[in-house]
This record gives structure tokens, C-alpha cells and sequence, in this order.
């Protein structure tokens, strides 16, 4: 159903996923115990922590039936031996098919590794039965990187990674409104890079949270919905930006919007059941 009419099936949204820390086990708990097994959950890398806890949480989602996505952030990763390691260990006890490639926040690169396309250089990623790589886009922009650097910079990614044979995905940067998310497709394809998009979504959290993630991960314009209260039409929340998600899919297909990737910033029981609610 949906928010404005419960007696409407809410429209297809597609491929669905979520994400969870590595070290949150209550998370993983939630996604084990409540989402059907053989879905995809990213598991996210947070610096200054072993790798080993990335390794842990993915090889428990595999154990119970799901597929995990973990993060490999370039900055977080002292060098090329430690890369392979932690490749082998995902490969060896949680057979990963995928990971999402990213840049990371940290100011200074613990190793010798700053960016994803750095890590997809280095040719290590093609020896661990890796199929596909997932990597970031950003509908607002990055607060400190231009536009024209985070389209050249995806693009040289995406080059990168099709010429080693892998599959790729894209992963968007949550936003409370779907026009620029809307606008960030239509110009991906007219940059002519083709790579499905699925689409981030604030998870329903409660609006201080929300505006606190947002303050803290430099969103965008469309910050500004969290103004307005959930009863306002004008306002955001994650069943209205669904619809209106789902229903531009329809409308255009050619923006190639494969699903929607879910961030439940803290209240991972409450995105798991929003999610079995959209199945």
C-alpha cells in the first residue's frame, strides 16, 4: 500500500537493498532475522577499525542465506598485501560476488591507495572471483568535490572496471528529493556511461536524524524537506520519495533506475520492516 492511498499496491521499486556497519551486530541480527535470505546487504567499512570486522559480518549474512556487499575503502587500506588478505579472507568465508569500490572520508590515506579506481588498478580485485563492482554517485554533488571531477573521475571507474570484465553498479547518494536524482540519470546517460543505478533512500528515521546524516554527509538542497512535517505533502519520508521514485521509473526507463539502496542511519528494524512492507 502507500502512504497517501492504503488501499493502492505501492508501485515496483525494482532491485531492493540495504546497509548496515560491519561492527553493528544488532543490525545484522535485524537483516538476518526479518528480510528474506538471498538479499543483497552492504556491509560498510569504517576507518580505524580491523579489517576482520568487515570479514566477520560478511561471512554471518553469507552463513544465513543473504548476499553481502562489503565495502572496500581505499583510504582505509595500509597497502597491497593487506588489500589481498582481506580479499581472500571475504572470498574464503563469505564468497562474496561483489563489493562496492569507494574513495572513503579520511583525510589522509593509511596506505598507498586514495581513490576506487586505485584499487580497481591494481588488478588484485580480478584474482578473488569478484563478478561485479558497485560504485558511488552523488545527486547533489560532494561538498568538496566539483561535479566535473566526480564525472570524470566515475567515468575513468567504470572504464577501469569493465576492461578487467566486471560487471558495475551504482549506488547513489541518499536525497529527499527524487528531481535531482532524477537529473543525475538522465545526465549519466547522456555521458553516455549505462551502468544500472540504484537509487539511495533515507530509511525511516526520525527527522532529527535525518538532519543531523545530512548536516554531517554534506547533502544537498533537498536537506530542506526536513523541514517541513511528515503530514505536509511538501515534506519528505521514505514512502513518499519511494512513490514518486517507482512511479519515474515507469514513466522513463531509460533513466535505468535498477532499485533503491537503503540507509536506515540507526534504526535498522524499522528499514527492515519498510522493506518487507515494499515486497
Amino acid at each position: 500500500m502507500t502512504e497517501d492511498d492504503p488501499t493502492k499496491p505501492p508501485p515496483p521499486l525494482g532491485t531492493l537493498s540495504i546497509e548496515i556497519t560491519a561492527k553493528d551486530a544488532n543490525s545484522r541480527t535485524a537483516v538476518i532475522d526479518r528480510l528474506p535470505s538471498g538479499s543483497e546487504v552492504f556491509v560498510a567499512d569504517l576507518p580505524d577499525q580491523p579489517p576482520q570486522v568487515v570479514v566477520d559480518a560478511a561471512a554471518d549474512l553469507r552463513a544465513a542465506g543473504f548476499e553481502p556487499v562489503p565495502h572496500l575503502v581505499a583510504r582505509n587500506i595500509p597497502g597491497l598485501d593487506a588489500f589481498d588478505a582481506v580479499l581472500e579472507d571475504l572470498g574464503r568465508k563469505a564468497q562474496i560476488r561483489s563489493a562496492f569500490v569507494t574513495g572513503g572520508d579520511r583525510a589522509e590515506p593509511a596506505g598507498p591507495f586514495a581513490s576506487a579506481l586505485d584499487l580497481v588498478e591494481t588488478g588484485i580485485l580480478q584474482r578473488h572471483g569478484l563478478t561485479r563492482l558497485a560504485f558511488a554517485c552523488y545527486p547533489e554533488g560532494h561538498p568538496r568535490i566539483p561535479v566535473s571531477d566526480l564525472e570524470e573521475a566515475l567515468r575513468r571507474k567504470l572504464e577501469a572496471a569493465s576492461a578487467a570484465g566486471f560487471d558495475t553498479l551504482l549506488i547513489s547518494q541518499f536525497a529527499f528529493d527524487v528531481a535531482p536524482v532524477i537529473a543525475l540519470a538522465l545526465r549519466l546517460r547522456t555521458l553516455g556511461l549505462t551502468s544500472p543505478l540504484r537509487v539511495g533512500i533515507a530509511g525511516p528515521a526520525d527527522r532529527r536524524t535525518l538532519a543531523n546524516f545530512a548536516g554531517h554527509l554534506g547533502a544537498g538542497p533537498s536537506a530542506a524537506l526536513l523541514d517541513h512535517p511528515e503530514e505536509d505533502p511538501k515534506g519528505f519520508t521514505t514512502d513518499r520519495f519511494a512513490v514518486a521514485l517507482a512511479e519515474a521509473r515507469g514513466r522513463i526507463p531509460t533513466l535505468g533506475l535498477e532499485g533503491v539502496h537503503l540507509f536506515p542511519f540507526g534504526r535498522t528494524e524499522a528499514s527492515v520492516d519498510w522493506l518487507r512492507g515494499r515486497r
